[in-house]
C-alpha cells in the first residue's frame, strides 16, 4: 500500500514557524509550533508508521512556504529527513517537491534546484498558500516546465459552494491552459467527480483523486453509484496535518480498497 501524500517537517520549517514571518500567514495560522517539535513529530510518525503494517511507500514532500531559504532549504533537507526512519520502517519513498512562490523564487533557480534533488517523482502547487490563484500567469513556466517532465502535480481544489482561491473554476482554466499534467487532486477534489464528464473533455490523463479525508461513510456510498466507480481513487493521509487521523483514515480507506479492488 502506498501512501501519496505524506508531509514530513524538515529543521529549517522548524525554524520559520518559529519565526512568524508576516510571509506565512496560512503556515501561521494552520501549524503551531508545539505540534511540530521534535519529539512529537517523532511519536506521531512512530504512531501511525508502526500500526499501518500495509504501508510499504511514501510520496513524501514538505509545505508551500513563501521564504525563499526556507523552501530551498526544505526541498533539500526532505531526503534526509525521510532516511531517519525508512529502514526502521521498511519504506521506500519517492518527493514530491512543491512549486515555490514564483515572487521570491525564479523559474532559473527552481530549475537549479531540481538539479541537485535527486528522487524528484512529482510536484505540489497549493497556490492560495501564495496569496494567489493558480492561473496566475507567474506560474505558467513552472506548469509547462512539469507538463514536459511527465510526472504527477498535486494540485489543492476546493468544493464548488466557496469562494477562495483554489477555486473549481480556477481549476477548470487550469487544465484547458495545461491538459497534458497528470493530476492529483487531495480530498477526493473536493466533489469534482460531479463535474468529471466536463474533466475528460479536456484533460489528456485521467486526474487521480486522493483520499485524504476521514469521511469515509459519505464517500464510501458516493463512490458505489455506477458512474463514479471507474474513477481513479487511491489511498492518501496528509499526515500529519489531518488531526492526529493518519491511522484512523489508513484504516478505513484500507478497508475501502481492498472491498472495492
Amino acid at each position: 500500500m502506498i501512501d501519496h501524500e505524506f508531509r514530513l517537517v524538515t529543521p529549517s520549517l522548524r525554524k520559520l514557524v518559529l519565526l512568524q514571518s508576516s510571509k506565512e500567514k496560512v503556515l501561521n495560522s494552520k501549524i503551531p509550533f508545539k505540534f511540530i517539535r521534535d519529539s512529537n513529530i517523532q511519536k506521531i510518525n512512530n504512531l501511525y508508521l508502526k500500526k499501518c503494517k500495509l504501508l510499504k511507500q511514501i510520496y513524501y514532500r514538505g509545505l508551500p512556504v513563501n521564504s525563499p531559504k526556507c523552501y530551498f532549504l526544505q526541498e533539500k533537507e526532505l531526503k534526509e529527513t525521510f532516511y531517519q526512519f525508512k529502514d526502521k520502517f521498511r519504506l521506500k519513498g519517492k518527493q514530491i517537491v512543491q512549486i515555490p512562490n514564483p515572487d521570491y523564487v525564479s523559474f532559473k533557480e527552481f530549475e537549479k534546484l531540481l538539479n541537485v534533488i535527486t528522487n524528484i517523482h512529482g510536484f505540489e502547487v497549493i497556490a492560495s498558500w501564495h496569496n494567489k490563484n493558480i492561473n496566475d500567469k507567474c506560474y505558467f513556466k513552472f506548469l509547462s516546465y512539469v507538463q514536459e517532465r511527465k510526472m504527477p502535480l498535486s494540485v489543492e481544489v476546493d468544493y464548488f459552494f466557496r469562494s477562495s482561491q483554489d477555486s473549481l473554476h480556477f481549476f477548470f482554466t487550469l487544465i484547458k491552459r495545461f491538459p497534458n499534467i497528470k493530476y492529483w487532486l487531495p480530498h477526493l477534489g473536493c466533489g469534482i467527480f460531479l463535474h468529471w464528464d466536463k474533466v475528460m473533455e479536456t484533460c489528456r490523463h485521467k486526474p487521480i483523486l486522493l483520499s485524504s479525508t476521514n469521511n469515509i461513510k459519505e464517500w464510501n456510498e458516493i463512490f458505489k453509484i455506477k458512474n463514479f466507480r471507474t474513477i481513479p481513487l487511491v489511498f492518501a493521509s496528509d499526515h500529519p496535518f489531518n488531526g492526529y487521523n493518519s491511522y484512523s483514515v489508513y484504516k478505513k480507506w484500507s478497508s475501502f480498497f481492498k472491498k472495492n479492488a
